[in-house]
């Protein structure tokens, strides 16, 4: 499994179109507190915004992880300024309420972190943050009666590591699979309104080969369709098929559609940012915005590869009903050879969408 889920928040034109079985966000809170603001690297980033009545929270797509492997999850974070109480702003874990790895921020600024069972920490850690400034965190756990692990870095430095029984008493029934992972941000009545800032989270176990450890300050970039490829048999609703899906923030204004099995798609893309080396590329996701208008049975949305002159399917996706949920297919090798990506790779690639 390895890498599970990433995402950047780049592509979407509001909070309510990442929200869906497909996305990496399940659920957000009262809306009016969420937005999409300028994040690191230039791309976007998921902010919460304190209004003297309303706490933020954030479940995640969580993808559950069997008691015998360790999940890790990483993701950017900045506050704008410290909270006034403590407050646990993320959990991840065997449920919400039972045992989990817990993180804390005081309105010191000390985050304030470890296993939490049994309504307390385990061994309790500390570090001070600074108001205005990203930090990359990073969280392994596995909630076992005898191998629990929990671990934390920031900015790649380890600062909590501990093994042995996390799990609560009061829990029956095991295994204790990893089944939670959220964020929760409280209101603060006091002037200035708080605000913090999510960017660049990934999901990811520690099976397979590749990706199945801590993987770093990772950065996740999006690059869209600029040009026709190899397929056109989609209709567009208007102009060309490439210029219907070649917005930077998703626009339902105009679209491609197709009802005929082994109709496809594909497209020229923007070339990866020239900054980002090879060793950096960990893989790509093919994301699609798309929904079924037709009542025809079994119709799905296979999003295939093409390099070279040869397609290679990814797996077919169900279509919901309406738009409102992007769908995202993890590729993390080079379908041709089985070798690692590179921006050369990436950049001779036409990506597209077949009716399956």
């Amino acid at each position: 499994m390895t890498l599970l889920k990433f995402d950047g928040f780049e592509g979407y034109s509001d909070p309510d179109d990442m929200v869906g079985s497909g996305s990496i966000v399940s659920s957000i809170g009262t809306r009016d507190v969420w937005s999409l603001q300028t994040g690191r690297n230039g791309g976007k980033s998921l902010r919460y915004k304190a209004n003297n009545v309303y706490k933020g929270e954030c479940s995640l797509n969580f993808p559950t992880i069997d008691e015998d492997y360790i999940g890790i999850i990483g993701f950017a974070v900045r506050f704008n300024h410290h909270f006034e109480s403590a407050l646990a702003f993320f959990k991840f874990g065997y449920d919400s309420n039972y045992s989990f790895f817990r993180i804390n921020n005081d309105s010191n600024g000390n985050l304030t972190f470890g296993i939490y069972t049994n309504n307390a920490f385990k061994n309790p850690e500390t570090y001070q943050l600074n108001a205005d400034q990203w930090y990359y965190i990073e969280v392994k756990f596995r909630c076992h009666s005898s191998a629990g692990i929990g671990q934390l870095r920031i900015d790649e430095q380890l600062l909590y590591s501990w093994t042995g029984d996390n799990t609560d008493s009061p829990l029956v029934n095991p295994p204790y699979d990893l089944d939670y992972c959220g964020f929760t941000f409280g209101e603060d009545y006091q002037e200035p309104l708080y605000s913090t800032e999510i960017d660049d989270i990934y999901i990811a176990d520690n099976q397979g080969t590749e990706n199945n450890d801590f993987l770093g300050d990772i950065r996740i970039d999006a690059i869209h369709p600029s040009g026709a490829g190899n397929y056109t048999q989609l209709t567009p609703s208007t102009g060309s098929n490439y210029q219907c899906v070649d917005e930077v923030a998703i626009d339902e204004s105009d679209y491609v559609e197709g009802a005929n099995a082994g109709d496809k798609d594909s497209y020229s893309y923007q070339s990866v940012p020239t900054d980002l080396d090879d060793t950096g590329i960990i893989g790509l996701q093919i994301r699609n915005f798309s929904q079924r208008t037709a009542t025809a049975d079994n119709i799905k949305l296979d999003p295939f590869i093409r390099t070279g002159s040869t397609d290679y399917s990814q797996t077919a996706q169900d279509l919901p009903d309406s738009f409102g949920e992007v769908r995202g297919d993890i590729v993390l090798d080079d379908p041709s050879d089985s070798n690692s990506w590179t921006q050369a790779k990436i950049n001779a690639c036409e990506f597209g969408m077949e009716v399956a």
